[in-house]
């Protein structure tokens, strides 16, 4: 099975053809920008601009004859309709949003670590829209996706980015749960876990099988 992968840059995009290649599947990926910083700013600018640059790239991989598709970018996710773009094209499109209701029913206080203010308000929006009663706490962290594409050391970011203290303000507030909400981000989990009592949930595995058993 090939599945094609759209993601915020090259790292995050190889990261989830990775994930895909793991579980014995094929990714192709699409890189739709070519840093975090770049990224951020697509997702902040035009509407139209979005949805164009996206669709060119929903119909090169129809042209390759691929037909399912993951998004793999929160923020991305929340800054489109991806539906509204795949399905008139004959393509079937998971986003990492499709996961965070799941969370939402299990988890009535929740931490959220997200890459910017984009992503944070996208899974907030997921959470409460399948479970009004469920509280997010959101902390949005560009440095850390930087030093992820940097690839420096788990510890290092951890200390360097203040996320300690994160997870402190999230026991404080009584999350009981800590939910990564940035592609990046499994790079860090391991790393966080060792820091705190409260469950470092990734959505990506969960993504991953609802896009192959589908």
């Amino acid at each position: 099975m090939n599945v094609a992968v759209i993601a915020g840059t090259p790292v995050d995009t190889r990261m989830g053809v990775d994930l895909l290649n793991r579980k014995g599947a094929e990714g192709t990926g699409f890189p739709v920008s070519r840093t975090p910083e770049e990224q951020t700013a697509f997702q902040v600018g035009s509407t139209a601009a979005r949805e164009a640059a996206v669709g060119i790239i929903l119909d090169e991989i129809r042209a390759r004859g691929i037909s399912r598709v993951l998004l793999y970018c929160n923020s991305l996710s929340a800054a489109i309709d991806a539906r509204a773009l795949a399905e008139p094209r004959g393509l079937r499109i998971w986003t990492p949003m499709d996961v965070y209701g799941e969370i939402a029913y299990r988890y009535r206080r929740v931490g959220v670590l997200a890459a910017n203010c984009q992503g944070a308000a996208g899974v907030e929006r997921a959470m409460v829209k399948a479970s009004p009663e469920t509280l997010v706490f959101g902390a949005a962290n560009l440095a850390l996706v930087q030093g992820v594409e940097a690839e420096l050391p788990p510890e290092i970011l951890v200390e360097n980015c203040g996320l300690e203290m994160l997870l402190h303000f999230f026991e404080r507030n009584g999350a009981e749960a800590v939910v990564l909400g940035c592609t990046h981000f499994p790079y860090v989990k391991k790393a966080l876990q060792k820091r705190t009592a409260l469950p470092v949930l990734d959505p990506a595995e969960r993504l991953v099988k609802l896009v192959l058993d589908a």
